[in-house]
């Protein structure tokens, strides 16, 4: 990407920080950012709301040319944890928003500030980089808060179709296809031959591979079933000590105890470590994707509870519907 137009994107007083652009789109108005924040920061709130400061004063120069339009209110501060914390939203222009390869015609972008962060550590020493991390820090990985917030704005990306700018530079666009496995919080329990026929429904095959009994409630159960061409669908069932943090901001009874991972295994289960895997594992996904959506959403109609996908987040009708339609697989990359 061209420098001046990663300079550009936020003013200069957060040039250097790690960035995180969102798309404006329906996706990112029905989950806000500070929502998506608390998934991940039990503290995290808005100390200054966007606007709360009133007009913001536009940037000057060439390299800010179009950025920020004079109507535009002051950025908000969002905390996420002690001493870190998100400023913005700032607005992007067109060409910018294309430039870091976001699919909304629109978009915004957060600046990521740290107070004290830790002294980087060793570059990565192995190749499984599923989100890019290790390639956009070549010289040694954030550490302590600094490696959650870069985290989290990962994990936000991917979930929204946004994208992540480290140390204002290298710039990280995970695939929103990419996360696969959901999990299902209820407080209803199913026998094991229950667990059996839910998966069955889907993966005819599917057989219990695992009963284990629990003296203080129903057994953990786990079912696998091979598809003909995509790996295989795993349904676990357990009761687990806690739930995500997501969860705490909903009503108790909209979760409960037992949860249900519905996950995927593809037949080479090292591409899901790889930041950018073969054509033919993008195609099994995105079948595997609609597959596990299918399921989870016949779970929950049948148990209730709520969704979290692997990132932490809440599922809500409007996610898992996006789920139930194939993603299109490009063919730019493709490769076995």
């Amino acid at each position: 990407m061209d420098p001046v137009v990663v300079a550009g994107l936020v003013p200069e007083a957060h040039a250097g920080a790690h960035l995180l652009a969102v798309p404006r789109s329906r996706g990112t108005a029905r989950t806000p950012v500070d929502t998506l924040a608390r998934a991940w920061f039990p503290e995290a709130g808005w100390t200054t709301a966007p606007g709360g400061g009133g007009a913001a004063r536009p940037m000057a120069g060439a390299r800010f040319r179009g950025v920020v339009a004079d109507t535009v209110t002051a950025p908000g501060v969002l905390r996420l944890l002690e001493g870190a914390r998100a400023v913005g939203p700032f607005p992007l222009t067109v060409p910018q928003t294309q430039a870091l390869d976001l699919a909304s015609g629109a978009a915004e972008v957060f600046a990521l500030e740290l107070d004290d962060p830790a002294p980087r550590g060793a570059p990565a020493a192995v190749p499984d980089d599923r989100d890019g991390i290790a390639r956009v820090f070549p010289g040694g990985l954030p550490q302590g808060a600094e490696l959650q917030v870069v985290g989290w704005a990962v994990a936000v990306a991917r979930r929204v179709g946004g994208a992540v700018v480290a140390d204002g530079r290298s710039v990280l666009t995970p695939d929103p296809a990419s996360g696969v496995d959901l999990t299902l919080y209820s407080a209803q329990v199913l026998a094991p031959e229950d667990v059996l026929g839910v998966l069955r429904t889907v993966v005819p095959s599917a057989q219990l591979v695992a009963v284990e009994p629990r003296a203080d409630g129903p057994s953990d159960v786990a079912a696998s079933g091979d598809t003909p061409y995509d790996g295989a669908v795993r349904l676990w069932m357990q009761r687990v000590p806690e739930v995500p943090l997501a969860l705490g901001a909903l009503d108790w009874r909209e979760y409960g105890p037992y949860a249900y991972r519905v996950s995927w295994s593809p037949v080479d289960t090292y591409e899901l470590e790889v930041e950018r895997p073969s054509g033919l594992h993008a195609i099994a996904r995105s079948r595997a994707r609609v597959l596990v959506a299918r399921l989870a959403a016949m779970l929950q109609g049948r148990l209730a509870g709520t969704l979290v996908d692997d990132g932490g987040f809440v599922v809500r009708d409007l996610d898992l519907d996006a789920r139930l339609t194939p993603a299109p697989t490009s063919t730019s990359q493709f490769w076995v």
